[in-house]
């Protein structure tokens, strides 16, 4: 009975919180109310009935409450307050005097979570006046910036150990003040939670004295600096959370006397260096997360003694263990089987393989590796782990064979994560039944075909399923769509294997955010609308699909769709006229297809539309004017269809946040619009290959976003499904890029690009074109415009590609050209340009055909100009050239002269001596006898021996 007048205090408490605010707001919207005023209105009878339960449960030592009763009319009552148009009351005025609150000497526990007290200040007086209050909870109110001086610096709350203020925007220290004075409470709180507040800077000294914490949660604030070591002197510390924070720095060694710890939670910091060997005396540790900081080995050291740990998270840090040392740690010392139940080593750089002794871990429920350089093997011993739920050994090299005995007693197993190990072989053989029904199916990268696995069959629970690029080159089974997609799928990616065979037109129903990727495959025939009825995204491009008339006018309501890719399939005819039945499209893709006729009207009640790819396709005929509706759109992509036509004057106006625009390839004709310039988020402009005549818009200087060097304006939808996304869609554009047609995916919001070419526009280059500093591609080739290249060119610092080809541009090239040192690409050929190129690397260093058709062009890499000089290197070349043909016959003239006196000195003075040509001789015959007769003997030596 106690504890249910305790509540109803607390309630009415809180009304005396919030009504306070509320009555000055009725008041103001005249809704008048007063205090004991009589008037045609009376209090609601199960409002009073109320009120009289409250006084009932309460100790009135004051006669605070002695009216109460006293009237029916609970709006005549001491301190109540009713409104004179609805008869509620309004609120509750029981603080005439200062001291009327400790008249209630069995409030021990406030609990006003949840309650919006931003503007309310009555509560703290409130709250300072009862000196028996032992709990505060004042979770998710609102509290900013920080606690009023009147209750900071409070010394009569000596009875409290239990504060909780998280979750609300407390960014100051008088909080720390108020609950550590020195004489008040300091020594006696037990419990703390200011969690998730915007608490910053280090951790005042106060915390030194206080001893008596055994609960103290800091965790999503912004503080800073090192560890303190404030912790030394709070023995009786059993939970402590810091985490996501700023600490930095090495662990202190004021942990160490923390033997009661038993929660100890360091995540998202800044921490950095080796776990402390001391962490081996916490032996209480049974949760101890340390994710996402810098921290490194080895883990072994300090592992070995934690026997009562039951959850190791060291996600996100840098530790270098092999990891069967790890699991050895974990086990050694410990005379019972390990107590860990959750163990995340994600994201490190663990390696080696997953050991025997995996098998002991009989109370693991979550085995989390992935993300490491694990590149040995799984050992069967998982197998035995009878209670895991959770087994995720993705983004790792692991080079092994699963078979069932991996498996063979994983009866609670519910996510299997085994993504991106390319030398993993999932080969389960048939007719196996698993003793799980998993809820998640990652296996994406693996070697899992040729065959379609019949274990896959008999899971009919899950709700995400990834088997793309596993080498999968089967029919789908006709029992898999009819039986194993549950109704709460939302993902499924069988994508880039090579399935073949027609999609079966069924009524499966499935969750209606669905995600649905069969791309890249061999799928044939029609599409069947089950597939567009409840996904939310549906991705069927890069297949062999003929026909999508079933899907693309559905019979019933409308669809749920938001992203439609049916590019790169052999789709034809006209495109049904029912767009209106997509009113939730925002992504459509039907390039590359054989679709003709005109485009439908009803793409205009496509008003979320954001991307719209149709290239390459054979569409003819004007834009539809109701396409001016979709005004959301980002892209619009319409190149190499037979769209004819003058591009729409108000195109600027009706799409004002478009950043690509592609109408390459089609016959428009007429002048282009000067609303185009109002395209100030523009970052592609594609007009290329048409028939548009008259001049470039000065206003082309209005592109302001062109001025930047890129942009984030294109959207990766990533929503997920436990641990994996379950939409793996980017948005992708192919345009022509250095006169080849290129795909941009993550690249291409960094792309400034305007392409006018092949056109008959006439006139000058307007000067503005030079402010779009972000420019990296600019082609203007093939169309009549004249006068001069503008000076300031050089401005265009990023430029990678520049072709003004096939003109009627005369004058100098200007000397900042050969500035752009990022300049690839240059093709000025075919012009009337004059003078000498810009000395400089860069235009020296483009092939003559860059500049050719203009004869009165010279300079390197062409002709030399008349009247130039040789430069200094070459002059003393030419020097070195004719110095040597000075030499040349002197050099004759004395190896003839000493070949004459050298033989003729030996040889003649032989033939005009005698007694020198008769020694000669006998010297000769003197060496070659010496050399005849060791020749012999040697050949002697060696028949002679054995």
């Amino acid at each position: 009975m106690k504890t249910f007048h305790h509540l109803l205090f607390m309630i009415l408490l809180s009304w005396l919180v919030l009504l306070c605010y509320w009555c000055h707001t009725a008041a103001t919207a005249g809704d008048e109310a007063s205090f004991g005023v009589n008037n045609n209105i009376k209090c609601i009878d199960h409002e009073r009935n109320s009120l009289l339960k409250f006084k009932r449960g309460v100790k009135d030592y004051c006669g605070i409450l002695s009216s109460w009763g006293n009237q029916d009319d609970c709006c005549q009552w001491h301190g109540i307050l009713c409104s004179n148009r609805t008869g509620h009351v309004i609120m509750l005025h029981l603080h005439d005097n200062e001291n009327q609150f400790t008249c209630l000497e069995v409030l021990r526990e406030i609990n006003l979570s949840g309650n919006n007290l931003s503007e309310a200040t009555d509560w703290i007086q409130t709250i300072n006046n009862i000196p028996s209050l032992r709990v505060l909870y004042l979770d998710d109110c609102e509290l900013y910036p920080v606690i009023p001086s009147s209750l900071s610096y409070n010394n009569s709350l000596t009875a409290l150990r239990v504060v909780s203020l998280q979750s609300n925007h407390l960014n100051d220290t008088p909080i720390f003040q108020w609950l550590f004075n020195s004489s008040g409470n300091s020594n006696q709180i037990e419990y703390l939670d200011l969690s998730d507040n915007s608490i910053s800077g280090h951790l005042p000294s106060a915390f030194e004295s206080v001893h008596s914490l055994s609960y103290l949660d800091l965790s999503g604030n912004s503080l800073s600096g090192f560890l303190p070591s404030a912790f030394e002197s709070m023995h009786s510390l059993s939970y402590l959370d810091l985490s996501y924070n700023s600490f930095s720095g090495f662990f202190p060694s004021a942990f160490e006397n923390l033997h009661s710890l038993s929660h100890l939670s360091l995540s998202d910091n800044n921490l950095e260096g080796p776990i402390p060997e001391y962490f081996r005396n916490l032996r209480s540790l049974k949760v101890l997360h340390l994710s996402n900081n810098k921290l490194h080995g080895p883990l072994s050291k300090i592992a070995s003694c934690l026997c009562n740990l039951q959850k190791l998270d060291l996600q996100g840090n840098i530790f270098t263990d092999d990891m069967s040392d790890v699991f050895q740690a974990l086990s050694v010392g410990c005379t019972n089987e390990p107590l860990l139940e959750y163990l995340d080593l994600s994201m490190n750089q663990f390696w080696g393989s997953v050991p025997n002794m995996i098998s002991s871990f009989s109370s693991m429920r979550e085995l989390d590796l992935n993300g490491n350089h694990l590149n040995g093997s799984i050992s069967q011993g998982i197998g035995k782990l009878s209670m895991l739920e959770v087994l995720d050994v993705s983004y790792n090299s692991i080079r092994d064979t699963l078979n069932h005995n991996h498996f063979l007693n994983l009866s609670n197993l519910r996510e299997l994560y085994l993504s991106d190990n390319h030398a993993l072989m999932v080969n389960l053989s048939a007719g196996w039944v698993p003793p799980f029904k998993l809820n998640i199916i990652s296996l994406r990268s693996c070697k899992l075909g040729p065959s379609f696995p019949d274990w896959l069959l008999t899971q009919t629970n899950f709700s995400y399923l990834d088997i793309s690029d596993t080498q999968l080159s089967d029919k789908i089974p006709a029992s898999f769509w009819a039986k194993s997609l549950s109704s709460n799928l939302q993902f499924l990616n069988a994508s880039h294997n090579k399935i073949h065979g027609v999609l079966p037109n069924l009524s499966a129903t499935f969750d209606i955010d669905s995600v649905i990727d069969l791309s890249s495959n061999y799928f044939e025939g029609s599409i069947p609308s089950f597939l567009g009825t409840y996904a939310s995204s549906l991705y069927l491009n890069d297949n062999m699909f003929s026909d999508a008339t079933h899907l693309l006018c559905p019979r019933i309501g409308n669809t749920v769709l938001w992203d439609l890719d049916l590019s790169n399939n052999l789709l034809s005819g006209k495109l049904p006229d029912c767009w209106m039945k997509f009113d939730q499209l925002q992504y459509l893709h039907l390039e590359n297809n054989k679709f003709s006729g005109n485009i439908p009207t009803s793409i205009g009640d496509l008003k979320q539309l954001n991307y719209l790819h149709l290239q390459n396709n054979s569409f003819s005929g004007d834009l539809p004017a109701r396409l001016e509706n979709c005004t959301s759109l980002l892209i619009l992509d319409l190149g190499y269809n037979s769209l004819t036509g003058y591009i729409p004057p108000s195109i600027g106006i009706a799409f004002n946040d478009l950043r690509l625009l592609n109408l390459r390839g089609n016959h428009f004709f007429g002048r282009l619009p000067l609303s185009l310039c109002q395209l100030s988020n523009l970052h592609l402009l594609d007009l290329a290959i048409n028939h548009i005549s008259g001049t470039i818009p000065d206003c082309i200087h209005n592109l302001t976003a062109m001025i930047k060097g890129g942009s984030d304006y294109l959207v990766s939808v990533s929503t997920s499904l436990g641990k994996e996304a379950i939409s793996p869609y980017e948005e992708t554009a192919v345009i022509e890029w250095k006169r080849e047609q290129q795909k941009f995916k993550d690249t291409l919001a960094q792309v400034n690009y305007i392409d006018l070419s092949s056109n008959e526009l006439e006139g000058e280059i307007p000067d503005g074109i030079t402010n779009l500093t972000g420019l990296i591609s600019l082609d203007l080739s093939r169309n009549k415009l004249r006068g001069s290249i503008v000076s300031n060119i050089g401005q265009l610092i990023l430029l990678e590609f520049l072709d003004l080809s096939n003109n009627h541009l005369s004058g100098v090239i200007p000397t900042s050209l050969a500035d752009v040192s990022y300049l690839g690409t240059l093709d000025l050929s075919n012009n009337n340009l004059s003078g000498k190129i810009p000395l400089g690397t860069q235009l020296q260093g483009f092939d003559p055909s860059s500049y050719k058709g203009n004869p009165l062009l010279c300079g390197a890499p062409l002709r030399k100009c008349p009247g130039d000089k040789p430069p200094n290197g070459e002059s003393m070349i030419h020097q070195e050239e004719h110095g040597n043909d000075d030499i040349y016959p002197g050099l004759y003239i004395s190896v003839v002269l000493g070949f004459i006196i050298g033989f003729w000195g030996v040889c003649g003075t032989l033939v005009m001596k005698t007694s020198w040509r008769h020694a000669f001789f006998r010297l000769f015959d003197g060496m070659k006898d010496k050399v005849y007769v060791m020749v012999v003997v040697n050949i002697a030596r060696a028949w002679r021996k054995p």
